[in-house]
């Protein structure tokens, strides 16, 4: 058992129980940053008198874990009656199998070529609800250029970056629907540049040794690279594509079939720590909040001076997904050819348990439709 992994994430992780009492699936080797609660908010529900309902929660590596930690802290779960086992996975491509035969109830994961091509093949995961967003000033996701091309005036705009090097996570990641969406900007595509696909530490060591110009990366290796010297955040997502989907919260078959009440349940704890890091992420007495209890759970790195610098994701205060970017990245994915059709929304997305979540805790703005 261990605190926390290490900053390279090449560590195995099989099998290790964790203080929290989440389990690792396989072995991370990306360090995406796991995140903890706010102790900040109210809450609304009251305590069920029956046993506990086991909720089998799969997690990944990253920062935009941190609304579940939320409510994990401050009880929300317990007070649906429910109680939370967190199973941690690398990928959310390692969670569609365990997620469909009823292994875990609820995943997460960013609207993928993957989820979208699971979805015309008839399996019958839905997303319902938000999971991170880059809105106005929660540039989560960033372009990041090589700090000596930066500082010399090479790269002054994304125009500068036709020829160059640009290393992405994965091929036909929506971080290079993100990069292409920057260059169309300057009438150029991912043509006009050199990618990479490379995991986000070694895109670190990547910038550092010159063998790449730049990378599309995420929070907190924005902050780390920023920290040791080696990259700038050149351009944030959030100017690039305000609010662009960064995930979702995807429910399995079972859970909605077997489970249907525990289910809206879980939206309720879901939407109440929304609505408490939202109140905290948003001045630097919150966000210090969200440090130490980020320092308690995380997985990643948990250094004080690179949280501080990171970029948080957003979020919808009633936890609706931005449905138009869905759409604009299965336009993309299609356009390549890369899909035989185009998948409904309406077979993507399930606002049900969402909207019985609202009614019970009242909405922020107005609701909304899947269609």
């Amino acid at each position: 058992m261990r605190a926390g992994a290490r900053l390279t994430g090449r560590e195995d992780f099989m099998g290790h129980e964790r203080a929290d009492g989440s389990r690792t699936i396989r072995m991370a080797r990306r360090t995406f940053m796991t995140a903890a609660p706010v102790l900040l908010a109210a809450g609304t529900s009251g305590a069920w008198a029956q046993a506990p309902t086991i909720v089998r929660v799969g997690v990944l590596n990253s920062l935009s874990e941190i609304i579940i930690f939320v409510a994990m802290e401050k009880g929300y779960f317990k007070e649906e009656g429910l109680d939370i086992k967190l199973e941690r996975f690398s990928n959310t491509a390692d969670m569609i199998a365990p997620l469909s035969s009823g292994q875990i109830d609820v995943a997460s994961g960013a609207p993928t070529l993957g989820l979208f091509n699971g979805s015309l093949r008839g399996l019958p995961l839905k997303l319902v609800a938000d999971k991170g967003r880059n809105s106005k000033g929660h540039g989560f996701n960033a372009i990041v250029v090589r700090k000596d091309l930066v500082e010399s005036g090479k790269v002054k705009s994304a125009a500068d970056l036709k020829g160059l090097r640009i290393a992405t996570a994965s091929r036909h990641s929506p971080m290079e629907q993100q990069l292409e969406m920057a260059l169309q900007k300057v009438g150029l595509s991912n043509k006009d540049v050199e990618i990479q696909n490379l995991d986000f530490p070694d895109m670190i060591t990547a910038l550092d040794n010159k063998a790449v110009d730049g990378a599309l990366m995420i929070e907190p290796f924005v902050a780390i690279a920023a920290k040791r010297g080696v990259g700038v955040r050149f351009m944030g997502v959030d100017d690039i594509a305000p609010d662009f989907q960064i995930a979702g919260v995807i429910y399995g078959p079972d859970f909605v079939v077997k489970q249907p009440e525990a289910a809206k349940r879980w939206m309720v704890a879901y939407v109440r720590a929304i609505r408490d890091y939202l109140a905290a992420v948003g001045s630097k007495a919150g966000k210090d909040k969200l440090i130490v209890v980020l320092k308690k759970y995380a997985s990643g790195t948990t250094d004080a001076s690179v949280l501080e610098n990171a970029v948080f994701p957003g979020f919808d205060p009633d936890g609706y997904l931005n449905l138009k970017t869905i759409e604009a990245s299965i336009d993309w994915y299609a356009t390549r050819g890369l899909l035989k059709a185009k998948p409904k929304l309406t077979d993507l997305a399930d606002y049900q348990y969402l909207n019985y979540a609202l009614e019970r805790l009242g909405r922020r703005e107005r609701a909304q439709k899947v269609q």
